[in-house]
């Protein structure tokens, strides 16, 4: 198959000079030199931009830079840490948060990352977090978080040429400041032109700025018929010279912009309707951000429904093509594991990823699970085993060859919740209602500052109220198709019930997660998993022992002939929710469709073109289905940068395939009528 169709990222080919300094044999030019790397950077890229005189006056609270290499990430770390000492220096300041968006076709493998950044000390914390969450050389973007999400690290992995179309935002522009890296210029020219530079100029606001290292005319000439305004200036040591510039916008433009920004929403207020991991990762995203949340959950508490799992499986899902849906998966799992690592630091909570075993446990099994074998993905994220080895990993006999995800594993759902909700009690802009149900909302259509009307009732008084907000995130699994606007929106209701099952016998001995047509878990604290169950349109959540039996057939014929399968025995402790799924798997995340307009355009014949109707300041993330523990961090970083127009952490390609209205788009292509 080809590397294209694959999305296959390459890492960097590298020599080391006498000087231990990385070599790049692609482009046969050093990365950086040992003595001056550091001071360059900041002479070249910080100064360059005058970054450090912009922070000080500065009247946004993020500013965002965009770097056309991230190479060895010197240049980020540079500025990260001039960061972290300015919001020391200036703890009243309006700039609260940093943006570093960097592209990267070539990435260094993670030995020579930690190799080439021992050598700068004054960068230790950073660097040591950044390798942490380095990640696996996966087609896309990479979202890294440091210091509490006060700085973002969006890593594109991909040619800058394809990945730049990614980055969305606000329609006056992203960048306030433009590093141009890369290597030489005559040795890297697919990095060096006026298509490329035109591209920069449509993300630049009106005040960004742009450095690099190189006078190269043919740069300069390029930059200015992009539209930057372009100068040279000293170089840095040796160098003679160097070039700085700015975007100035077109008088018409301008105006254009300016008239913009003062009709701009500023939407703070956001109104989260679920109580689920969900919705609690989406407040936490929007709550590191300064935005007033609210939260809104129906049940006395956070969790109790699908994401009340005492333990569930993460792991990405993945297939052969590498297609979007499985790019989605394996980036979001990236993102997931460092955010539960983070998440564990602050408020611990029980989880384990050590590894994770899908087994081929039949004909059917084996022939889709070595098709994702053939996708040539990293080994470190997923590797073929055989049966030996499968049953060394497990710690018991499983008889399978089987899937390994060495960082994968399981983690407590209930008790992440538990964590979640009290980081969220942390942030003075967050407001936790529980017992408080949404029955119904309404959009103001005379208030300008409060878009979203809240009719909400009390479970326990039965009191109804109303509450005003200016933007809502509906977030509530099954429960969105109760309100009329979501009331189309194709969702599926699967029941499932997990067995707890005591931890004795050859059980105990069980070391890691195994995945077959359930899953079973390692014990945590002296009970196992085993599940789940899935009953499609059924939600009722009432236990039945027929489905507790159920779950150990399950794993009796996909672990046949083995003893301690034999030996596992089922009592009445098992817990029973309603997951919310999708025909094609994709969640449902984003703008929500105005389904009515929409409905009223098509019966009377309209030509829908690519701008939907959507209803103003209204998200929806639903849909997860049983890979919500994968997706959610993601999804909900996703939805507070587009909340904030910020640019978002996901491809174009696949943001569309989460879309509210793909289905009903599938409807009308087929002109078949739309549901009333």
């Amino acid at each position: 198959m080809s590397q294209d169709k694959n999305n296959i990222i390459n890492h960097a080919q590298l020599d080391w000079s006498d000087q231990s300094e990385p070599f790049s044999t692609q482009f046969d030019d050093i990365y950086f030199n040992n003595d001056h790397g550091v001071d360059e950077s900041e002479y070249v890229f910080f100064a360059g931009n005058d970054i450090e005189k912009r922070w000080q006056t500065f009247h946004s609270e993020q500013f965002c830079i965009l770097e056309t290499g991230f190479g060895s990430g010197l240049n980020f770390l540079t500025t990260a840490l001039k960061f972290s000492q300015f919001k020391q220096n200036n703890p009243s300041s309006q700039l609260q948060r940093l943006h570093f968006i960097s592209f990267e076709k070539y990435p260094l493998e993670i030995e020579a990352l930690q190799t080439t950044l021992a050598k700068f000390k004054q960068f230790s914390d950073l660097s040591e977090e950044l390798i942490k969450q380095y990640p696996l050389p996966l087609v896309g973007c990479h979202r890294l978080s440091f210091n509490q999400g006060e700085i973002l690290l969006d890593l594109w992995f991909g040619d800058i040429n394809q990945q730049i179309d990614n980055l969305s935002g606000s329609a006056l522009g992203i960048a306030d400041a433009w590093y141009l890296d890369g290597f030489n210029p005559h040795k890297n020219p697919d990095m060096w032109h006026q298509a490329l530079f035109e591209k920069m100029y449509k993300l630049s606001k009106l005040t960004a700025t742009l450095a690099t290292f190189t006078a190269a005319g043919f740069v300069r000439r390029a930059l200015i018929n992009a539209g930057f305004t372009m100068s040279k200036r000293k170089g840095y040591g040796k160098k003679r010279e160097m070039l700085v510039g700015i975007a100035q916008q077109e008088e018409v433009k301008q105006k254009q912009v300016e008239q913009t920004e003062k009709t701009k929403p500023q939407q703070t207020d956001v109104a989260i309707i679920g109580g689920g991991i969900a919705g609690l990762c989406t407040a936490l995203s929007l709550a590191k951000r300064g935005n007033k949340v609210t939260v809104y959950c129906a049940d006395e508490q956070l969790g109790i429904g699908a994401s009340g799992n005492l333990q569930g499986a993460l792991y990405p899902l993945l297939n052969q093509q590498h297609d979007e849906l499985s790019q989605l998966f394996a980036n979001a799992y990236q993102y997931a594991l460092n955010f539960y690592k983070q998440v564990n630091q602050q408020v611990p909570f029980s989880h384990q990823f050590n590894g994770l075993l899908q087994l081929a446990y039949d004909q059917t099994s084996h022939r889709k699970l070595e098709s994702i074998n053939k996708a040539q993905l990293p080994l470190s994220l997923v590797k073929w085993l055989t049966e030996h080895q499968t049953n060394a990993l497990a710690g018991l006999p499983i008889g399978h060859q089987s899937l390994y995800y060495p960082s994968a594993g399981w983690l407590s759902p209930r008790e992440l919740i538990n964590s979640l909700s009290a980081l969220l009690t942390t942030y003075s802009n967050v407001h936790i209602h529980c017992g408080c149900r949404v029955d119904n909302v309404r959009r103001q259509s005379s208030d300008t500052s409060s878009n979203w009307a809240l009719i909400t009732v009390t479970t326990v008084q039965h009191q109804t109220s109303t509450s005003k907000h200016q933007c809502i995130v509906i977030a509530a699994g099954m429960d969105t198709l109760k309100f009329s606007q979501c009331r189309a929106v194709p969702l599926s209701a699967a029941r499932g019930q997990v067995s707890h099952i005591p931890s004795k016998g050859d059980l105990s001995d069980l070391k890691l997660t195994l995945c077959h047509e359930g899953y079973l878990t390692p014990a945590m604290k002296g009970e196992h998993c085993m599940g789940a169950t899935f009953k499609r349109h059924d939600d009722c959540v009432e236990y039945r022992e027929i489905e507790q039996q159920e779950n150990h057939h399950k794993l009796k014929k996909c672990i046949s002939d083995q003893t301690w399968v034999d030996t596992i025995t089922t009592n009445d402790q098992a817990h029973v929710a309603t997951r919310t799924t999708t025909r094609d798997h994709f969640p449902y995340l984003g703008e929500l469709t105005n389904y009515d307009q929409l409905k009223q355009d098509y019966q009377a014949g309209k030509t829908i073109d690519l701008t939907l109707p959507i209803l103003p300041n209204a998200y929806l993330i639903t849909g997860l289905g049983s890979r919500g523990l994968c997706s959610a961090p993601l999804l909900a970083e996703i939805l507070a940068s587009k909340i904030n127009q910020e640019s978002s952490p996901i491809a174009n390609n696949i943001y569309k395939k989460m879309q509210i209205p793909r289905q009903w788009l599938s409807y009308m292509a087929k002109n078949k009528p739309l549901k009333e």
